[in-house]
């Protein structure tokens, strides 16, 4: 992505991707169906940066076709029904030649132990039934969506929390998480995974 570029982030949250990004000179716009979650992005909004927060389907985008220079589905497409629209609608508003970075979690034992079951018992404020296994998305199932959106995927690096370290004991000891609690990079796609994708020059 070109410093500078135009990135969108789609289930923005409370900004803290966006915000950093904008604060690292790239033009940012993020898009979330959480009224108070953009409140919160908006407060925390670098000063003299280019962030903007517009309430959004990612179905339906407000922007026109070939905006961006790239696009985020981070955590995001294990919680929408229809993801394969998700991605085609990111595709659309991408410039060609555009890439699409994701981070979702596999549909397996080990995913549904931890993103499910072990997020629920240490967060104990999170919602219930925030991830549900169902939903989560195979490897080569978010492939197939890519290509039938025209979108070339290159890269996948599996995600996972250090567990034999102490921060990740304390988290699930004291059931909050510890300071400390870390992610560190894998080749093994069973748990998260996160990749990237582009799009053709052609369009």
């Amino acid at each position: 992505v070109p410093s500078g570029g135009k990135i969108l982030d789609i289930g923005c949250g409370a900004g803290f991707i966006s915000n950093q990004l904008a604060g690292e000179g790239y033009d940012v716009s993020g898009v979330d169906q959480s009224t108070s979650s953009l409140a919160v992005a908006r407060r925390h909004a670098p000063s003299q940066a280019k962030v903007e927060y517009s309430t959004g389907d990612a179905y339906a985008l407000p922007f026109p076709d070939g905006t961006f220079d790239s696009v985020m589905l981070l955590d995001f497409l294990e919680h929408v029904e229809e993801p394969g629209r998700a991605i085609a609608e990111a595709a659309r508003v991408m410039k060609p030649g555009g890439v699409l970075l994701f981070y979702t979690f596999n549909r397996t034992f080990l995913a549904g132990l931890l993103a499910v079951h072990a997020v629920e018992f240490i967060a104990r404020d999170c919602p219930k039934n925030f991830h549900l296994l169902r939903m989560f998305i195979k490897p080569k199932e978010l492939e197939a969506m890519a290509v039938e959106s025209k979108l070339r995927v290159h890269e996948y690096r599996g995600l996972r929390p250090m567990i034999f370290h102490w921060p990740f004991l304390a988290s699930v000891l004291h059931r909050r998480v510890h300071k400390g609690f870390d992610f560190t990079f894998t080749s093994d796609l069973h748990l998260g995974y996160m990749g990237f994708a582009t799009k053709s020059i052609a369009g």
